[in-house]
C-alpha cells in the first residue's frame, strides 16, 4: 500500500482524501493540539503527534528509510492571505513553508510526490514571487514543480460542493522517479453542484444552541432580510448588514466561525433562524458522516474553527486521484 506523511495535517482532510484513494497515513503532525486529537480518534492506525514543526525530526518517529510515495503539507496561510498583514515569508508563519525542505531532506530517498495547499492569494500576489520562491526550493530538492501544475480550484466547481471555496494547489513530482511532472489539471472536469438544502435540512430541530432568540439583535436583522429575501438562500451577518447568498451557494467558511456566531452561515428552517450545525459545515467541506469523530472534551468553537480552517476533503481528494505514482 502506498504510504503518505501529513505536515500542518489539520483536521485530518489529507489524510480523508488519501484514505479514499487507497493510501495508507504513517505519520501526521499538526501544532494544534485540538487537530492533532481529532486525528487520533479519527485515523486511530495512524502515528500523530502536535509537536513545533521547527523542532520536529522525522527520525524521532519512523524509520528515515521509509518509502514516502505521498508528502502533503498545507502551510500556514496567514501570512499570504490578502486579508491579512500578507508579510509573506517575512512573516514567521510564512517562514514554516522552508521546514517541508528541511524534512524532505532528511529522508534516505525523497517522497514520490508533494502536495502543497495554501490560499489562491499566495498565486495572484506580485506577479507570483511568492509561487516562484516555493516552486525555486522545491526544484532545488530535485522536483518537477511548475506554474501548470500550480492551480486555484474552487470546491464548487471542482467538487460539486455548494461552497465556494478557492485553493492554491501545487504537486511536485521528483526527478529520481519521473522524467517530466505527468500532473494534468486540464483531466479534471466540473462538476454540478449539489443541492444545498441536501446538506442543510430545514426538517430536522437541531440542538436549541443553534438558534437564536427573538430578542436577540442578530435575529431581528436575519429576520427582516429573510422575510425579504426569502428562505431558499443562506444568509451572512456583515459588518454592515446582512448579506443574502446567492441560491444553492454556502460563502467560503472560515476560522472566524469559532469566535462568534454571526460568523456562521444562518438560515430559517421549520423551527426557527440557526446558525449551521457542526455537521452540516463539515458536509459543506466535502466529509461523509463519520470519517472526522471529535475528541469528546472539544469545545464546539474550536471544531468550527478547525473546519473553517480546514482543506475541502472532496476537492483534495481528487487531487490525488489524478496523480500518478509510477
Amino acid at each position: 500500500m502506498k504510504k503518505h506523511v501529513a505536515l500542518f495535517a489539520g483536521l485530518g482532510g489529507f489524510l480523508v482524501a488519501a484514505k479514499r484513494n487507497g493510501i495508507d497515513t504513517i505519520f501526521a503532525t499538526d501544532l494544534e493540539e485540538g487537530c492533532t486529537k481529532t486525528i487520533e480518534t479519527s485515523f486511530p492506525g495512524t502515528s500523530c503527534v502536535s509537536e513545533d514543526i521547527t523542532k520536529l525530526h522525522f527520525e524521532n518517529h519512523f524509520d528515515l528509510e521509509t518509502s514516502v510515495d505521498l508528502l502533503s503539507a498545507g502551510f500556514p496561510c496567514q501570512s499570504f492571505s490578502a486579508a491579512g498583514n500578507n508579510l509573506g515569508f517575512d512573516d514567521p508563519r510564512g517562514k514554516l513553508f522552508f521546514e517541508i525542505p528541511r524534512l524532505i531532506n532528511s529522508l534516505v530517498s525523497p517522497p514520490k510526490v508533494v502536495l502543497l495547499e495554501n490560499v489562491a492569494h499566495l498565486k495572484a500576489f506580485d506577479g507570483g514571487s511568492r509561487l516562484n520562491r516555493i516552486m525555486q526550493e522545491m526544484r532545488m530538492l530535485g522536483y518537477w514543480l511548475s506554474s501548470a501544475q500550480s492551480l486555484v480550484l474552487d470546491s464548487n466547481k471542482i467538487s460539486g460542493s455548494p461552497q465556494r471555496r478557492e485553493r492554491l494547489y501545487m504537486i511536485a513530482y521528483h526527478s529520481d522517479y519521473f522524467k517530466k511532472n505527468f500532473f494534468n489539471f486540464e483531466s479534471f472536469y466540473p462538476m454540478p453542484a449539489k443541492n444545498v438544502w441536501s446538506i442543510v435540512s430545514r426538517d430536522t430541530e437541531q440542538d436549541g444552541s443553534l438558534y437564536l432568540d427573538k430578542d436577540n439583535k442578530y435575529f431581528q436583522m436575519l429576520d427582516q432580510a429573510i422575510t425579504k429575501g426569502g428562505i431558499d438562500s443562506l444568509y451572512q451577518i456583515r459588518r454592515v448588514g446582512v448579506r443574502k447568498c446567492p441560491p444553492n451557494i454556502c460563502p467560503t467558511l472560515t476560522a472566524n466561525m469559532g469566535g462568534g456566531g454571526h460568523n456562521v452561515p444562518f438560515l430559517r428552517d421549520n423551527f426557527g433562524i440557526r446558525k449551521l450545525s457542526i455537521a452540516e459545515c463539515l458536509r459543506l467541506q466535502g466529509y461523509v458522516d463519520g470519517e472526522i469523530v471529535f475528541p469528546k472534551d472539544l469545545s464546539n468553537g474550536r471544531k468550527y474553527t478547525m473546519i473553517g480552517n480546514a482543506i475541502h476533503a472532496g476537492t483534495v481528494e481528487k487531487v490525488v486521484r489524478h496523480i500518478e505514482f509510477n
